[in-house]
């Protein structure tokens, strides 16, 4: 059910289904995030045979169609939004701004089919991307339900953007190769300090090797990539959510704002909050 903003005068269209039931997915007019954290299934999803097991995160629209065969001791917390929720940006502290079409971008494409043929909706996780995914998810879930300051609304933005944005990376770099393990490291530990060793240990590639594939692959050094990756995911919060500097920094993995504020700067050619107004009036009208 939508939610009664705790601290503005508006409601709020998502909710936290802790046990969802799979013959309820998707649901109607919604996003349905279902996070499959038990047992396992066997259906028709958009008409193909599938059996899926646990860990795997379902990302669907009321578009999708699936029809279930069989499911032993299946736990599938869910998320449910609509698009007002993407839509919907927040300029002040009591203004919110709302637009005809989603504007998040990052990791939407895994709600997407028609360019993505291989795609069916469901998203099988490893081991190491599944404790981010659990973590942000049910921290999201838990901030649906508790509301625990203004800045909800936001965080639970944040929430999704980082965890829709691993499976949608991780996606695009399955393969299991020296220099996808590098990449997907990335990918997954951006927020916290990573060192060129640290790269080098997790790829088994030494300095030239990796640095050789970066170059090959994305035109820059590993460390400059990584830099690249945290700006890209940082852009991502400044336009869809009212999370201070410092918060964002922090989020995406800077030491302190100045920092970040100067290395955002060098990159974009724009201060950060000056990026921020001019996004936020774009995606309005994307």
């Amino acid at each position: 059910m939508p939610q009664q903003d705790h601290f503005k005068d508006r409601i709020v269209n998502i909710d936290f289904i802790a046990d969802s039931q799979l013959e309820e997915i998707p649901y109607k007019n919604s996003y349905t995030l279902t996070l499959l954290t038990s047992g396992f299934f066997s259906g028709i999803l958009n008409g193909i045979s599938v059996n899926i097991k646990t860990p795997c995160l379902l990302c669907f629209t009321d578009q999708d169609q699936l029809i279930i065969t069989k499911q032993q001791h299946v736990v599938a917390p869910t998320i449910k939004f609509d698009a007002a929720f993407l839509c919907t940006l927040r300029t002040s502290e009591n203004k919110y701004l709302s637009s005809k079409s989603p504007s998040i971008k990052v990791g939407m494409k895994l709600f997407e089919r028609n360019n993505y043929l291989e795609r069916t909706g469901s998203y099988q996780l490893n081991n190491r991307i599944y404790p981010k995914i659990i973590e942000k998810f049910f921290v999201a879930g838990s901030e649906i339900a508790v509301q625990s300051d203004e800045f909800w609304v936001c965080r639970i933005k944040k929430y999704l953007i980082e965890l829709l944005s691993m499976v949608d990376e991780l996606e695009k770099s399955s393969k299991n190769t020296p220099f996808n393990r590098a990449v997907n490291y990335i990918h997954l530990n951006y927020a916290n300090k990573i060192t060129l060793d640290d790269l080098m240990a997790h790829s088994f590639l030494n300095r030239e090797s990796l640095n050789r594939k970066f170059r090959e692959k994305y035109g820059c050094t590993a460390m400059k990539y990584l830099l690249l990756y945290r700006i890209k995911m940082s852009k991502e919060l400044l336009t869809h959510t009212g999370l201070s500097l410092n918060e964002i920094a922090c989020s995406t993995g800077f030491s302190y704002d100045t920092y970040f504020i100067r290395q955002f700067k060098k990159i974009v050619q724009k201060k950060p909050t000056d990026y921020r107004n001019a996004t936020r009036k774009i995606a309005l009208y994307q």
